[in-house]
């Protein structure tokens, strides 16, 4: 509704326009009304929240002409439109009128509603389209000024050089900017998305995920806490928050506010767009410019998901980075020679190497790089020394150093570096790596496990004996018998219970006989399974030999 205000100082001319006029179908309402010039000037320059004045133009104190001048002049954020009434037909006035604003005139002789309605009307679609440029306007300024922050905290907390490279210091907004987090203690958050694990091949490298409502949504989750924060998208990849809290807030409270905070971002996201986060959180700073060591600092933690997994929120005070440079895992001149001698024991040391990576904890994929580039440039060196590249071992344009860099989980990483050095050994002895073919390790480990599922068995016990990595082996796995491991070993343990519940064994016994030291897990188990207890299918089997 557009609010209106009635000045006359004649009340009966006050009360006509009130009473006349269907201002609500109109799309108004009257909201004040003044006896003169000066009364109006007061109202509308102390509040501004007068849309539409209808004005007389001869008033004591202070008339028409002068209070448009005043308005005019003021140049007021919000000022109103006028409508002039006067009870002469003065020419020279209603041009003056119209030269300070006014939009509109009417004569009082027609202060009826067949002539004012019209006017008024009229007046009303001009503050509609008004209203909807200065709507467009303050969302211009407001994207503007979005872009311009959202630019400057990009800079501020990826470049350390930031303020000396663009010379930001020096700008008056930008100061005002930064000085507004002067009373808060400010923590920053960096949020990689986890891509999902894709079927690695050497002819296709990891692909990036599409997030499109990622950033979205998590803008809209934090907004519910009412925190002042800023967010931008670093990359495609990777969302930065910086959240601000009252400096009075103790460690201990910021830090549950903090962790209340992602937590539900975490579960949110999961829910709503299937997306897994991995998160890293920056010890709190009160200072603008050691934002970019603090963002460094979470990012840092973020990138943990290599070694530790995807899904996680990393908090300094409860994680050691593992900066210690890694041990060489391998005898590379030891390796080659073998390789080149079609001696098969290289396959035992490059599993051995890559379990031994597997248990280094806490670890991102850039501090461990220089180990996997190194064994890359081994093989390249006899790739090269054969009269080959790497074209010969893989189907992309992209060399090797670069593929190895876009992997975000060690596993997926590790099961690309078995794919590539068998794929380099059957270049060089195809005979010899037909022996070793992933039909026959299934079918040996199949073997194994028949004679070992009573026991207490695991997949990492299968794969150090079958000289292995636990990724090869489950994946080759599924893909020869359609069967995870774990399946596999609990259809076979199933298999036997059924047969032996058939006989007089104690349940309990035949728990234990066939791998399960908790008669109740056993049972569980079974239920699945068969559908009913071993109870139960004792009693159906002994009615049915009746």
């Amino acid at each position: 509704m557009f609010r209106v205000m009635i000045v006359d100082d004649e009340p009966l001319v006050r009360l006509a326009l009130n009473a006349l006029i269907p201002w609500s179908e109109l799309g108004c309402v009257v909201v004040a009304e003044a006896v003169d010039g000066l009364g109006a000037w007061e109202r509308i320059s102390g509040y501004q929240d007068i849309d539409l004045m209808i004005v007389d133009m001869s008033m004591p104190i202070m008339d028409a002409l002068t209070l448009l001048s005043k308005l005019q002049e003021a140049n007021l954020a919000h000022a109103p439109m006028s409508i002039v009434l006067s009870a002469y037909s003065d020419f020279e006035f209603v041009r003056k009128a119209f030269l300070l604003g006014a939009v509109d005139y009417i004569m009082k002789a027609d202060l009826d509603p067949e002539h004012i309605i019209p006017v008024i009307q009229k007046t009303t679609s001009l503050l509609t389209e008004k209203s909807v440029f200065s709507a467009n306007l303050d969302k211009q300024h407001h994207e503007l000024d979005s872009k311009q922050r959202e630019s400057w905290l990009r800079g501020l907390i990826c470049d350390k050089d930031y303020t000396y490279n663009h010379n930001v210091a020096q700008d008056d907004t930008f100061q005002q900017w930064v000085t507004a987090y002067a009373s808060y203690q400010v923590v920053l958050v960096a949020i990689l998305p986890d891509k999902p694990s894709p079927d690695i091949s050497l002819s296709d490298a990891v692909e990036i995920g599409n997030y499109e409502h990622l950033a979205r949504t998590i803008q809209q989750r934090i907004e519910i806490v009412k925190h002042p924060f800023e967010l931008i998208a670093v990359q495609e990849d990777e969302i930065s928050l910086l959240l601000c809290f009252e400096s009075s807030t103790s460690y201990l409270n910021l830090r549950g506010q903090v962790m209340e905070l992602l937590d539900s971002l975490r579960n949110t996201v999961k829910n709503f767009l299937n997306v897994s986060l991995s998160i890293g959180v920056s010890d709190a700073c009160k200072d603008w410019k050691s934002w970019h060591l603090k963002y460094s600092q979470a990012r840092s933690l973020a990138c943990l998901r290599f070694s530790e997994g995807p899904g996680r929120v990393y908090y300094p005070e409860t994680i050691v980075m593992n900066d210690r440079p890694y041990l060489m895992p391998w005898d590379h001149d030891l390796m080659m020679h073998r390789m080149e001698n079609g001696d098969m024991n290289w396959q035992k040391q490059l599993y051995e190497g890559l379990h031994q990576l597997s248990e280094v904890s806490n670890v991102t994929l850039e501090s461990a790089l220089p180990v996997y580039e190194e064994l890359i440039w081994n093989i390249g060196a006899l790739l090269h020394a054969k009269g080959m590249n790497w074209t010969h071992v893989i189907e992309t344009r992209r060399r090797p150093y670069e593929i190895v860099e876009q992997f975000t989980f060690r596993e997926d990483l590790h099961a690309w570096i078995e794919q590539l050095v068998i794929r380099f050994a059957e270049l060089l002895h195809p005979d010899k790596m037909r022996e070793e073919n992933p039909q026959r390790l299934v079918e040996k480990v199949k073997r194994y496990i028949e004679k070992h599922y009573c026991s207490s068995i695991t997949l990492g016990q299968v794969s150090e004996w079958a000289q292995v990595t636990e990724s090869h082996l489950s994946k080759q796995f599924v893909k020869e018998t359609g069967e995870h491991f774990i399946e596999y070993v609990t259809k076979l343990r199933i298999n036997e219970a059924t047969r032996l519940i058939e006989g007089d064994m104690k349940m309990y016994e035949i728990a234990v006989k066939v791998g399960y030291e908790n008669p109740e897990h056993f049972s569980r188990v079974f239920k699945k399974y068969r559908g009913m207890s071993p109870q139960k299918y004792r009693d159906c089997y002994a009615k049915k030999k009746e």
